[in-house]
């Protein structure tokens, strides 16, 4: 799988252009031996969801109409205890080397997650983060007590190990 995830809670301030986030950290990498623009084209693409978003788990509706770009909107559910659900919306990309999404309501509501791809010697070093605060009492509930953010580190773990095996087998 991915290099281990970060597993100390860790405050940061994150800005984006005009938005500034605040929260705390939840990483996760892995690194993938092809271009950058590659992975990124992947990620981008709706189309090739099914082949590494662990569907079996969570499911993942498109909500926008037309290609992937800013503004584009998902709809997820988990498929867990407490079938926590959630929408996010695409507020930065950066062609082969960002994608951030911003949670619009859910658990992680006023949060985001980033897509970072990062050029090495020896391929792409692909890093997902989750900037979060969880406000609500029974979502805190369930991210800490529950098992939800253990799922979550799953499920992330799970996401990245795919993409590289998807990536890595496909010819160049």
């Amino acid at each position: 799988m991915g290099l281990p995830f970060q597993k100390k809670r860790v405050k940061k301030s994150i800005t984006n252009g005009n938005h500034s986030f605040e929260g705390y950290v939840n990483q996760h990498r892995v690194l993938i031996q092809r271009e950058p623009l590659v992975i990124y084209e992947v990620l981008t693409d709706f189309n090739q969801f099914r082949h590494w978003v662990p569907l079996h788990e969570i499911s993942v509706e498109k909500m926008s109409s037309g290609g992937f770009g800013l503004g584009t909107r998902f709809r997820f559910k988990l498929r867990f205890r407490i079938q926590p659900e959630w929408e996010t919306e695409v507020i930065h990309l950066e062609r082969g080397k960002q994608i951030v999404y911003r949670f619009l309501n859910g658990i992680f509501e006023g949060g985001i997650e980033i897509w970072d791809l990062k050029k090495n010697q020896l391929g792409t070093e692909v890093t997902h983060t989750l900037l979060y605060q969880i406000k609500r009492w029974s979502y805190r509930m369930g991210w800490f007590l529950l098992g939800g953010e253990r799922k979550h580190n799953e499920l992330t773990e799970v996401a990245l190990h795919r993409l590289k095996s998807l990536l890595e087998e496909t010819p160049s």
